[in-house]
């Protein structure tokens, strides 16, 4: 020990001879030979480098621990990566659940979106000609009660009140899809 203490190479390569084996058999009862033979070799590698200041009566026992420690830093390493790789996993399956159901859930609004169009529109094509001019030039022309007046020749008063006839109109015959009219134009503001 003395010689590999000073650096001997040969007397270190009698050391690995003779322990080698001993701790291959050791590390395999807890990994895979290939894994077994890398760890093993790098407890050798450990007390070559650290050959100086190490202090130990019983050789043999020493490489069995260090043997014994590197196989058990090597099983919770292990476990650490497959817990990491579950969670990895188990987002990824979340995303594309997530994915698929957004996809499914846009089909549908699109569907539910298009049908109370259909119902709005069918609506308002049921309103009295002039209500329905006003609503519309209000609701989908985005126009001020004073330009409604000045296109229609009315009055502001008379736009306000054909409006307010129109909504009650509305409001009679959609009560059904109210809740979901709402509920798409919320959504768009969101």
């Amino acid at each position: 020990m003395e010689k590999v203490k000073k650096g001997d190479e040969h007397e270190f390569s009698l050391l690995f001879s003779l322990f080698y084996p001993k701790l291959m058999s050791l590390a395999c009862r807890f990994v895979p030979e290939y894994i077994a033979e890398d760890l093993v070799q790098g407890v050798f590698v450990m007390y070559w480098e650290n050959k100086h200041c190490l202090e130990c009566c019983n050789t043999l026992s020493f490489f069995y621990k260090c043997t014994q420690n590197s196989c058990l830093n090597y099983l919770k390493h292990q476990a650490v990566i497959n817990r990491h790789e579950e969670e990895v996993r188990l987002a990824e399956e979340r995303i594309t659940f997530q994915l698929s159901q957004s996809n499914a859930n846009d089909l549908w609004d699109k569907v539910v979106e298009s049908n109370i169009k259909e119902i709005l529109e069918r609506s308002v094509s049921k309103l009295p000609p002039k209500c329905r001019q006003a609503f519309e030039l209000s609701f989908f022309g985005e126009k001020t009660y004073k330009e409604i007046a000045e296109i229609m020749h009315i009055s502001s008063r008379t736009v306000e009140e054909h409006v307010q006839k129109a909504m009650k109109i509305l409001r009679s015959d959609l009560k059904d899809i109210l809740f979901y009219l709402c509920l798409c134009l919320f959504k768009s503001v969101l």
